[in-house]
């Protein structure tokens, strides 16, 4: 027969019994830990358990127990793999000193740079009615330029005797002449026996070709025309007097004798008709004439100039009949066969300005004619002396501007050309610009 009567109390979570104590009702069970009131109106459902061993329900610390041991073997054995499959650690570095970097100076204060100028525009004109003088002044190897310039200063003119030096361009002295009505057509200069001659007015100096210094005078009677060295001399300068009082100056000694007659092509030719031009200086050596009958006829050529050295002719005209266009031919000395002709330059003709060039110079390996462009601009070229060839064609810079060249001066390796207020300087091989003398 069943048993009955009061049940031991239990706890509402987990159904294991506890002890009842006068007085007390919160409790807090010893299997499963929970805490409970027994005077709550409400509680957790109670849930049924298997009865464990000795009809006491399982407790679960044995569970908790067991899954943390079983943990740690898992974590304890990975460790073992791990270790087992990483390389031997490398042995230990002895230890460094530590590395003090040095310590930089400071830094000097930046320079301020000065601010960049740009070249003054040269404040004179290059006067081109006389013929320059070459001499090499600085011992540099290359021929400086002395010449006839006019300086402008507060709107009034100056005319001056100035050097300047051959590779740079650069001034290196100028010189006053004597003041007087005619000092811009009567100033030449001439370079002989290491020292340089300037006439003016009624007078010639001995200048110091380093300095532009005045080393002695030699008064004329009357205004000098023309400087020239007599062939073979190396110490002497003829001076032509318009009077017909000639001098004959020794550079060496600065003295001066008559000389009334003339060294061979040292007089001045009298005008004619057949001159090229009035303007054109007499110390060139190549002549100059016009006329139409050349060495021979050239079939659809119209010869205007003959210019004329030791070793050939060149003539300078237009082809006829049709579109005129400039053309030269050349002529060695003796002989009737032209050497080379055509148009002045290897382009299309009718680019080209349809008039007869009026500039040539020769030399003795090669002839210059500048020419100009139907568009504006004149342009020099060099042709080969021996065949014809043309070695270089190029402008004449600001030739578009004022008047166009009157000369040629071909001198040792370089080229002058000498327009409106500017000397162009060229290099005779190859045609490049070396610079500008005079004011642009």
């Amino acid at each position: 027969m069943a048993r009955t009567g009061p049940r031991s109390p239990r706890c509402p979570d987990c159904n294991a019994p506890f002890a009842l104590k006068p007085g007390q009702t919160h409790y807090t069970c010893g299997y499963c830990g929970i805490a409970f009131d027994l005077g709550a109106t409400q509680a957790k459902p109670r849930v049924s358990l298997p009865p464990g061993p000795q009809g006491k329900p399982p407790s679960q610390v044995p569970m908790i127990m067991a899954g943390a041991g079983f943990m740690v073997l898992l974590m304890t054995t990975a460790a073992v793999i791990v270790l087992n499959a990483s390389p031997e650690p490398p042995p230990p570095r002895a230890a460094r000193a530590p590395v003090v970097p040095p310590i930089a100076p400071p830094a000097p204060p930046p320079v301020p740079s000065p601010p960049e100028r740009s070249a003054p525009k040269p404040d004179f004109q290059w006067a081109s009615r006389t013929a320059p003088a070459f001499m090499d002044i600085n011992g540099d190897g290359t021929d400086d330029i002395i010449g006839h310039v006019r300086r402008l200063e507060a709107s009034k003119g100056m005319d001056l005797v100035a050097a300047f030096d051959g590779r740079t361009l650069e001034q290196l002295w100028e010189t006053p002449p004597a003041e007087g009505p005619d000092t811009s057509r009567t100033t030449k200069v001439i370079a002989q026996g290491g020292r340089l001659v300037m006439s003016e007015q009624r007078v010639v100096n001995l200048l110091e070709a380093e300095t532009g210094k005045r080393l002695g005078r030699v008064p004329l009677s009357d205004s000098p025309r023309r400087l020239c060295i007599p062939p073979g001399d190396t110490e002497s300068v003829w001076i032509e007097v318009v009077d017909g009082q000639h001098l004959l100056l020794n550079t060496r000694t600065g003295t001066a004798r008559p000389a009334p007659h003339a060294p061979p092509r040292c007089a001045t030719p009298p005008l004619s008709p057949q001159d090229c031009s009035m303007s054109r200086p007499v110390e060139l050596t190549t002549t100059c004439e016009r006329s139409s009958y050349p060495p021979s006829d050239i079939r659809g050529f119209s010869p205007s100039f003959i210019y004329r050295n030791k070793n050939a002719i060149l003539v300078t005209g237009t082809r006829r009949p049709g579109t005129s266009v400039p053309m030269a031919a050349l002529f060695h000395k003796g002989s009737r066969k032209p050497l080379w002709h055509g148009v002045v330059a290897d382009t299309d003709p009718l680019t080209l300005q349809d008039q007869t060039p009026e500039v040539a110079e020769l030399t003795d390996d090669a002839f210059y004619i500048a020419y100009e462009l139907e568009q504006g601009g004149m342009r020099l070229v060099r042709r080969d002396l021996g065949t014809g060839a043309m070695t270089w064609d190029v402008a004449i810079p600001r030739s578009k501007d004022g008047s166009a060249p009157s000369v040629i001066w071909a001198h040792g390796d370089r080229v002058y050309v000498p327009h409106w207020t500017w000397l162009d300087v060229f290099e005779a091989s190859t045609g490049n610009l070396v610079g500008t003398l005079g004011r642009w």
